[in-house]
């Protein structure tokens, strides 16, 4: 008989579970993809992630182990390692040029402040103390022509050249303003990273992650236009800030950064609202606590509020 403490966390997790799958399959049906094809995508991933993170160090993984984890037959199992093809590559949207560019452009002088607010840039210039666009191309060591990638950026609608040679930087991020296969290579990364960082802290409750977010339940929809532009400026700040953090550390920015084996950070932030599923107007009359609050998500010591 299973003990009921172990039970009870299970059942929790499934609860957590069928909210995050439910806007996954919302987009499934929305993109064609049937209960049938969801099911055969979900076993195959079973089978990838048994083999990659459930392996015995002291023995070969087998088809009858992978079978025991995941309630796969063996006979499944045998059959969709035999079909297995390399995915294809997905759009990679962390490491293309624009995104490099943008994302050196902040990154503090000589092309930013030193807080990450990007400087207009003249294409080129025959001073060598004065940055430039064409330098900056130059620094990302991409066997592109600077043009080529000012070309790219413009298209984009991320930069505007003015009639006297200056660059200027009108979008700081790149996302992809036309094309849906550069958004839904989004929807694949950021989402995982989110979910594997609140993982980590499940997991590893003494060596935590940063995961933050505020949350107020009791908001009207008439504020909600002004609090999306609020938001996004709030953000817009944090992330060249984040930027700057992040690519202080980066060895292919500062020969001086620190060593070690090469690894990948992200830090981001987000805006989400929905209607309440009890409708109220005007202000709370009753409440056992504060309407809003600034949690410190699972796996740190203390939460605070405010």
């Amino acid at each position: 008989m299973s003990d009921p403490a172990v039970k009870a966390v299970k059942q929790h997790f499934i609860n957590s579970l069928k909210r995050v799958l439910r806007p996954i399959v919302r987009q499934a049906i929305a993109h064609g993809v049937s209960y049938p094809a969801f099911t055969r995508i979900l076993k195959s991933l079973y089978v990838d992630v048994a083999d990659d993170s459930f392996q015995l160090s002291f023995k070969r993984q087998t088809d009858s182990r992978v079978a025991l984890l995941t309630g796969i037959t063996r006979k499944e199992i045998a059959g969709l390692r035999k079909r297995r093809a390399d995915a294809a590559d997905a759009v990679d949207i962390e490491d293309s040029v624009a995104t490099f560019a943008i994302g050196r452009w902040m990154a503090g002088p000589p092309f930013a402040t030193p807080d990450g607010v990007p400087r207009r840039l003249r294409y080129e210039s025959d001073d060598p103390r004065q940055a430039t666009f064409s330098e900056l191309v130059r620094s990302l060591s991409v066997d592109i022509p600077v043009r080529a990638v000012l070309d790219e950026l413009i298209r984009l609608g991320s930069v505007v050249l003015d009639a006297g040679g200056e660059v200027e930087l009108v979008r700081e991020a790149h996302i992809p303003a036309s094309g849906i296969e550069g958004k839904l290579a989004i929807l694949g990364a950021d989402p995982a990273e989110l979910y594997s960082t609140i993982a980590h802290n499940i997991e590893e409750p003494d060596a935590a992650w940063l995961q933050r977010k505020v949350s107020y339940d009791n908001i009207g929809s008439e504020a909600l236009d002004a609090l999306r532009d609020e938001a996004r400026r709030s953000g817009e700040e944090f992330v060249r800030r984040a930027n700057a953090l992040l690519s202080s550390y980066d060895r292919d920015r500062r020969a001086d950064a620190p060593g070690g084996r090469r690894s990948r950070a992200a830090i981001g932030v987000y805006y989400f609202e929905e209607v309440s599923p009890v409708e109220t107007t005007g202000a709370r009359k009753k409440t056992d606590g504060p309407p809003g609050r600034i949690k410190k998500r699972p796996g740190g010591k203390k939460k605070s509020r405010s």
